[in-house]
């Protein structure tokens, strides 16, 4: 009876687990898609194990026919369905380590080979007693070539362990640490029911190596999500920066300084034009998405206005805009306008010309 009261507390903890990792997983951000719906596959995987496990628990209780070909049928389920992680996880494994085409890896073919051994004899299994047997009493026993069973998961779980060594490289250190624990943690398991007759180590093992292995990909994804946002905040400052190339500034400051000899009204417009320009290019470090083209060539008209100080009369500017209803990434328009004027107007041999003309 204690045996008994312990193997259900052990489904149950293993099915109460596995249901939150699943929501775990549905609800949490910064996944990759493949990865999401493995780890969906996993502890789903996981969920029908425990229910399983436990409906042949109760099943069990019963000492009948009809009962012990129920919980046959359940023992039947709860041991493929456990194999079929193992083969899940080298799916994984070789997607972690950059193998996309992982049906004709030569790591996947050995592994489906031994699971479609152990398959075999599980339902071998179904049609003898060599193996292991439940009687018409509802009573299960060990066979004598029960070992049998537990060589092609064995298996699996070493050639995965050499495999996971020689990838190594093109793994992080989290995930070798939540493939290393995954395989480790069953297998021991394994071992222990193998020696522990009656107890369901291999459920409990496999639902914390899961959640572990869930965690540390988790947060090696989510690390890697951050770096990349770090990445793009730093790229969008080098795209301003870009943008405001020193020889612009002292030019335009020059030739505000020279209008506040001459004409402080215009230099009081030319700083607001400044002003106005500086602060869009800053707006636009904060901003990851597209903008209204209009928005963007208000920007650009600025940048073409202030050009117009230093050049005056030697720079004219046109527009002929068709469609304005669109949008595009912040500070491409006005790269174009500053090549115009850089390399067309003032790369003609009068320096002088219409060049900047936005047809759209």
């Amino acid at each position: 009876m204690e045996e008994f009261i312990l193997n259900l507390n052990i489904g149950i903890a293993g099915f109460i687990i596995s249901t939150l990792g699943l929501m775990q997983v549905l609800i949490s951000p910064h996944f990759e898609q493949w990865t999401k719906k493995l780890f969906i596959a996993f502890f789903s995987i996981m969920v029908a194990i425990a229910v399983f496990n436990l409906s042949g628990q109760i099943m069990s209780m019963y000492s009948d026919l009809a009962h012990a070909r129920i919980f046959r049928f359940t023992l039947f389920w709860e041991s493929l369905l456990s194999s079929l992680l193992m083969l899940l996880l080298t799916v994984f494994l070789l997607r972690s380590s950059g193998e996309t085409d992982w049906k004709e890896s030569k790591l996947f073919r050995i592994v489906a080979a031994l699971w479609i051994v152990y398959v075999g004899l599980l339902i071998y299994t179904q049609f003898s007693t060599v193996i292991y047997s439940i009687d018409v009493k509802n009573v299960y026993r060990r066979g004598p070539l029960y070992p049998l069973l537990l060589v092609p998961p064995v298996l699996i779980m070493a050639v995965n362990i050499i495999a996971l060594w020689r990838m190594r490289n093109q793994l992080s250190a989290k995930q070798r640490l939540a493939f290393g624990i995954y395989n480790t943690i069953p297998m021991i398991s394994m071992l222990l029911q193998m020696f522990f007759y009656g107890i369901y180590t291999i459920l409990l093992g496999s639902s914390i190596a899961t959640v572990f292995m869930f965690n540390y990909i988790w947060l090696d994804q989510s690390e890697r999500y951050y770096q990349q946002v770090r990445e793009n905040e730093q790229l969008r400052i080098d795209i301003m920066l870009s943008q405001i190339q020193p020889h612009f500034l002292y030019n335009t400051l020059g030739a505000i300084q020279s209008l506040c000899k001459t004409d402080s009204g215009a230099a009081e417009k030319a700083v607001a034009k400044f002003s106005r320009y500086l602060r869009g290019n800053m707006d636009s470090i904060s901003k990851d998405r597209t903008v209204s083209f209009t928005q963007e060539l208000e920007h650009t008209k600025l940048y073409l206005e202030l050009e117009q100080l230093r050049y005056e009369d030697a720079l004219q500017v046109s527009y002929d805009l068709i469609c304005t209803e669109f949008r595009i990434p912040t500070l491409t328009l006005q790269p174009l306008a500053e090549n115009a004027v850089r390399h067309g107007v003032r790369g003609k041999p009068s320096g002088r010309g219409t060049r900047c003309d936005f047809i759209l």
